[in-house]
C-alpha cells in the first residue's frame, strides 16, 4: 500500500505502522474503558463517551480511506506531503529545520530542501492559512513517525475532545436532553467525516469548540478565569490563523451569550428591558472596534475587504472547473444592502444545502440525507412549537441565543460565499452541532408543551 505524492512519488505504507495502529487503537479502547467507568455513576451522559470516540476514529479512517484509495489525494495528502518534508528535514539537519520552520516563508527557505528530503508543495507553503496547518501536523508527524493513518488518529482523538467539551457544555445546560444531545454534537456524519481527518476543518471545529467551552466556564465560574482564558486566546488565534471568518461570528455570538447571561441576573424588569439596546450597542461596536484592531490578521476577511471578498470568492467557487457541483444563488453588489438582499437564499443554502436531489455522488448523498434529517428536524420545531414559545425557550437560555446567532449567520457567510456543494459539506460543520442542538432541544419541548399527543416519542433525552 502507499500514498501517492506529487513530489515523493509513492509514500510507502509500512507493516509496522499496521501493528502500531492496532496497538493504538486497543490503547484507545482500554483507556476510554477506564474513563467511562469512572464517570458513569456520577455522569450518565458518559453513557456515550465510547460510541462518541469509535466514531470519530472511524470517521478519520474513512475519510483518510477514500481521499487516498479512491480520490488518489487532495488536500489532506498536499498538508500531509508538505508536513512529511519537514519532518525529513528535520531528521538530517535539526538545526535548519527549527530555522526553517519558525521562520518565515520565502525562497530562500524552500531552497534548503533537497532530494532526500523532499520538497513542500508551495501552495501549502506559501499561504499563511495552509502553513499553519502544517505546522500543527509536524509534531504529531514526528511522534507518529510520519504515518498518515496514525497522525490520522491522533487528530481525531484530538479534535473528539473538543467536541466532547461542546457536548457537555449543552448538558451542563440540559441534563435531561443528554441522548438529542449526542445524536446533533456526537453523531452527525458530516462532522464525523470532514472534522476527524488531516484538513484544515479538524482544527478549526476542535477550536471552536473549546473556544466555547471555555466561554461557558467563563460564564459559570467553574475554574480559575485565567485558565479559561488562556484556552480562549490559544482558541482564537488557531481559528484567527486558519479560517479568520469563523471569528467573525464566533465573537459576536459568544459577547451575545455572556452579556445576556450577566442581563438575566437583573430583577427589575423595566431596567433589563432598558438597558438590552445599549448591551447590543456594545456587542456590535465592540466586536468592530475588536474586528477593525485585528484586520491585519484577517487579511482579505478583514471587515473592510470582506464584502468584497464574498464577491469574488462566491464567483470564483461557481467555476467550471469545479465539475457540477456548484450552485447559485445569484450575483450581488459588494455593499450591505446587495449582500442582505440574499439573506434568504444564502442561510438556506448554508444550513440545509446539498438537497438530496442535488447529489452527484455517495458522499454528497450522504451529505443530502443529512441535510434533509436538519430541514425536517427544524421544520417540525416551527410548526408544533408556537414562535412565542421558541423565543421564550431561546431567551431563556443565553446558550441558545449564541447558538442561532452563530449558526443564522454562520449559515448565511457561507451560503453567501460558497457556490461549490463540495466547499459547502465541509465548511458548514462548525454550525452543525451548534444549531442540531438547539433543534434537538426544542424537538424535545414538544413533548413539554404537551402539543404532540399519543405520537412515538422520537429522540426524546
Amino acid at each position: 500500500m502507499y500514498i501517492q505524492s506529487y513530489y515523493y512519488g509513492k509514500i510507502p505504507i509500512e507493516m509496522w505502522e499496521f501493528m502500531a495502529y492496532g496497538v493504538a487503537i486497543f490503547l484507545v479502547w482500554v483507556f476510554s474503558g477506564i474513563i467511562t467507568r469512572k464517570r458513569l455513576s456520577v455522569h450518565p451522559e458518559y453513557r456515550f463517551f465510547r460510541y462518541g470516540l469509535w466514531a470519530k476514529i472511524l470517521g478519520g479512517l474513512g475519510f483518510g480511506l477514500i481521499y487516498i484509495f479512491y480520490y488518489g489525494g487532495g488536500d489532506t495528502v498536499a498538508y500531509y506531503q508538505t508536513a512529511y518534508a519537514f519532518c525529513e528535514l528535520f531528521y538530517h539537519d535539526t538545526g535548519t529545520f527549527v530555522e526553517t520552520f519558525f521562520g518565515e516563508a520565502s525562497k530562500e527557505a524552500v531552497s534548503v530542501f533537497s532530494e532526500k528530503t523532499g520538497h513542500p508543495l508551495h501552495s501549502i507553503y506559501f499561504n499563511d492559512q495552509t502553513r499553519f496547518v502544517m505546522k500543527c501536523l509536524v509534531p504529531i508527524m514526528l511522534l507518529t513517525g510520519k504515518s498518515y493513518f496514525l497522525t490520522t488518529l491522533l487528530i481525531s482523538i484530538g479534535s473528539y475532545w473538543g467536541i466532547w467539551r461542546l457536548y457537555l457544555t449543552f448538558v451542563s445546560h440540559f441534563p435531561q436532553y443528554a441522548r438529542n444531545l449526542a445524536i446533533g454534537i456526537l453523531f452527525m456524519p458530516s462532522v464525523v467525516f470532514w472534522g476527524s481527518g488531516i484538513l484544515k476543518d479538524s482544527f478549526t471545529l476542535t477550536a471552536t469548540c473549546f473556544f466555547l467551552s471555555e466561554i461557558n466556564n467563563v460564564i459559570l465560574r467553574k475554574k480559575a478565569w485565567w485558565k479559561s482564558a488562556l484556552v480562549i486566546i490559544i482558541a482564537s488565534w488557531m481559528i484567527i490563523s486558519i479560517k479568520p471568518y469563523i471569528f467573525l461570528i464566533l465573537l459576536p455570538g459568544a459577547l451575545v451569550w455572556m452579556f445576556y447571561t450577566y442581563i438575566k441576573t437583573i430583577r427589575n424588569r423595566l431596567f433589563r428591558y432598558s438597558v438590552l439596546p445599549l448591551i447590543y450597542v456594545i456587542i456590535i461596536g465592540g466586536s468592530y472596534f475588536l474586528l477593525t484592531s485585528l484586520g491585519d490578521q484577517f487579511g482579505k476577511f478583514s471587515v473592510d475587504q470582506a464584502l468584497q471578498t464574498a464577491v469574488v470568492t462566491q464567483q470564483d467557487l461557481k467555476q467550471e472547473y469545479y465539475q457540477g457541483s456548484s450552485f447559485d444563488i445569484g450575483s450581488f453588489e459588494p455593499t450591505i444592502m446587495g449582500v442582505l438582499s440574499k439573506f434568504p437564499q444564502a442561510t438556506v443554502a448554508g444550513l440545509f444545502r446539498p438537497f438530496v436531489w442535488e447529489s452527484n455522488n455517495v458522499i454528497m448523498l450522504l451529505s443530502g440525507v443529512e441535510n434533509f434529517f436538519i430541514l425536517f428536524i427544524t421544520v417540525w420545531v416551527l410548526v408544533q412549537l408556537r414562535w412565542s414559545w421558541i423565543k421564550k425557550m431561546i431567551s431563556d437560555y443565553p446558550i441558545l441565543l449564541c447558538s442561532v446567532v452563530f449558526s443564522v449567520l454562520f449559515g448565511f457567510m457561507i451560503g453567501l460565499t460558497t457556490s461549490n456543494f463540495g466547499a459547502l459539506v465541509r465548511f458548514k460543520i462548525p454550525l452543525v452541532p451548534m444549531y442540531m442542538a438547539t433543534m434537538l432541544i426544542l424537538f424535545s419541548k414538544v413533548e413539554s408543551f404537551k402539543i404532540v399527543k399519543g405520537q412515538k416519542k422520537w429522540f426524546v433525552g
